[in-house]
C-alpha cells in the first residue's frame, strides 16, 4: 500500500486464464500504466492489433480482465478497493480525485451521508407540515391580494405547465413576472412549496398538501361586481350611465363590461322619441354613456348621424357632447 498522500494505490490487473494468448497481449497493452497514468488509448489498441471495432475490444476487456485499485477517501481518511472494467472509467476516477468539488467518498461514508440527508429531509418535511398547519389555522390566504388568491386557487386545480399557459395568455410576456411574484408570495405564506431548477433557480413546479383543497371555495376571491353609476334627469329624461369593466373575464364569451344597476327613480323612455347618445372612455377601461332627447336641445333634426345633420345643428350637438365629456 502506498502512503496516505497517494489517492490511488495498488493498481493490479487480473487476466482470466480462459482467454487466448492474443487476447492476453491485447489486455496487457490496454492496461499498460506509467505512474498511474494509462499509456495507450483505445484507438491505439485497435490499430496495434487490427481489431474491427470498439465493441470487440470492449468485449475482450470486460470478459477477460479486471483492474483493481484502492481509492483514498478524504472523509474517513481510509482506502476502499474499486473494480474497474474500462480505461474511460479509470480516467473519470482520476479526474474526480484531482477535483476539489468531486472528492471520492467510500461506500461507508456515502451510507452515512445518505442517512444524514434522509434525516435532514425528514426534519425539513416536518417543519413544512408544522408551518402548513399554522397557515391553515390562521387562514394565511387572507394575507394575499385578489390576484394572488386567484393564482392559489388555480394551483389547486392544475399543474404548473397549465398555470403558465393560462396566465401567460392573460398577462402577456411583459407582465408574466406578476405570476412569479404571486407564487413567491403564496410560498412565503407557507401555502405551497416551490420546486426550483438547480441550474437557473427558475420555478419548475410547486407542491402542496391535499388538505388545502378542502378550503378552495374559501380561498377563491369573492367576485366583485362594481355597481354601475346611473343618473337620471326627471325633467329632461336624460340618462347618464357608467359601464364598468368586467374584472372576471375568464372565458372568450365573457362580456367586456358588466355590473349591477339600481335605479332610485323611475326612468321613462318614450317610443318614437329620437335621442342623441355619446360614449366616452373613462379610467380603468370603464365607459360613460349618455342619452338625451333631441328636443331637449331645442332643435330637432330629422337624421340620426351627427355627420349628416345640418352644419348649424351639428356644431351645437358637438359642443354639447364635448361639454358632457369634459364633465
Amino acid at each position: 500500500m502506498e502512503d496516505q498522500n497517494t489517492k490511488i494505490a495498488n493498481l493490479q490487473v487480473f487476466i482470466s486464464d480462459k482467454c487466448s494468448e492474443r487476447e492476453k497481449e491485447i489486455i496487457k497493452f490496454y492496461w499498460e500504466f506509467k505512474e498511474n497514468e494509462i499509456v495507450n488509448s483505445p484507438k491505439q489498441v485497435l490499430t496495434a492489433f487490427s481489431l474491427r471495432s470498439s465493441y470487440e475490444l470492449s468485449k475482450i476487456i470486460k470478459t477477460h480482465s479486471e483492474l483493481s485499485c484502492y481509492l483514498f477517501c478524504e472523509y474517513c481518511t481510509s482506502y476502499e478497493i474499486q473494480k474497474i472494467y474500462s480505461n474511460s472509467r479509470y480516467n473519470e476516477i482520476k479526474k474526480s480525485q484531482r477535483s476539489y468539488y468531486r472528492t471520492f467518498k467510500c461506500s461507508n461514508c456515502k451510507e452515512i451521508q445518505d442517512e444524514k440527508d434522509k434525516k435532514a429531509k425528514k426534519e425539513a418535511h416536518q417543519l413544512f407540515l408544522q408551518k402548513f398547519d399554522q397557515a391553515l389555522k390562521k387562514k394565511n390566504w387572507n394575507n394575499l391580494n385578489q390576484f394572488e388568491r386567484e393564482v392559489l386557487s388555480s394551483c389547486l386545480e392544475m399543474p404548473f405547465d397549465q398555470l403558465k399557459k393560462k396566465y401567460g395568455g392573460q398577462l402577456g410576456r411583459e407582465n408574466f413576472i406578476k405570476l412569479i411574484k404571486a407564487l413567491e408570495k403564496i410560498s412565503d405564506q407557507d401555502l405551497i412549496h416551490l420546486v426550483r431548477n438547480r441550474s437557473d433557480n427558475y420555478i419548475a413546479s410547486y407542491q402542496y398538501l391535499q388538505r388545502l383543497t378542502e378550503f378552495i371555495d374559501e380561498i377563491k376571491p369573492p367576485k366583485k361586481i362594481s355597481p354601475s353609476y346611473v343618473q337620471t334627469d326627471v325633467d329632461t329624461n336624460e340618462l347618464k350611465f357608467k359601464l364598468t369593466i368586467n374584472e372576471n373575464q375568464y372565458h372568450p364569451d365573457s362580456p367586456l363590461h358588466a355590473g349591477t344597476v339600481t335605479f332610485k327613480e323611475r326612468i321613462v323612455i318614450e317610443p318614437g322619441v329620437e335621442y342623441i347618445f355619446g360614449l366616452w372612455n373613462r379610467a380603468n377601461e370603464n365607459l360613460y354613456l349618455t342619452m338625451t332627447p333631441l328636443e331637449n336641445l331645442e332643435k330637432a333634426p330629422q337624421t340620426k348621424r351627427i355627420s349628416s345633420q345640418p352644419k348649424s345643428i351639428r356644431q351645437v350637438m358637438i359642443d354639447y357632447l364635448n361639454s358632457l365629456g369634459a364633465d
